[in-house]
C-alpha cells in the first residue's frame, strides 16, 4: 500500500457513531466534529420502522426505495439551523436527530 498524503480529512461512518476527523500524519488526529444525538444509522433505521420495512439495518432498504424516488416530495428540516449555541454554530458537530 502507498502511504496517503496528508493532511487529509476522514469521515467515519458506523450505524452508532459519526465523526469528522482531520489527520495530519501517522497517529496525529484532530476530531473535528461528531453526532451530538443519533447517528445516521439510527435516522436510517427509524425512517426504515415508520415505512413498515421491519429488516435491521434499514438503509439498505431505503436506498432502494431511494433509486425510484421523488427528491422533491419531502422537505427535510435542516438540523441544527435554528440553534444559537455559538459553539454548535461555529463547530463542526452535528446533527440527524429529527430526520
Amino acid at each position: 500500500f502507498a502511504a496517503p498524503d496528508f493532511p487529509l480529512i476522514t469521515l467515519l461512518v458506523s450505524g452508532g457513531h459519526n465523526m469528522a476527523v482531520l489527520t495530519r500524519g501517522v497517529g496525529q488526529h484532530i476530531i473535528l466534529g461528531s453526532t451530538i444525538d443519533d447517528s445516521i444509522g439510527e435516522a436510517f433505521d427509524k425512517t426504515a420502522r415508520v415505512l413498515g420495512i421491519t429488516q435491521v439495518p434499514g438503509g439498505p432498504h431505503l436506498e432502494r426505495l431511494a433509486k425510484d424516488g421523488d427528491p422533491k416530495v419531502h422537505v427535510l428540516p435542516r438540523p441544527l439551523s435554528k440553534t444559537r449555541d455559538k459553539a454548535l454554530m461555529d463547530g463542526c458537530d452535528y446533527s440527524f436527530s429529527g430526520l
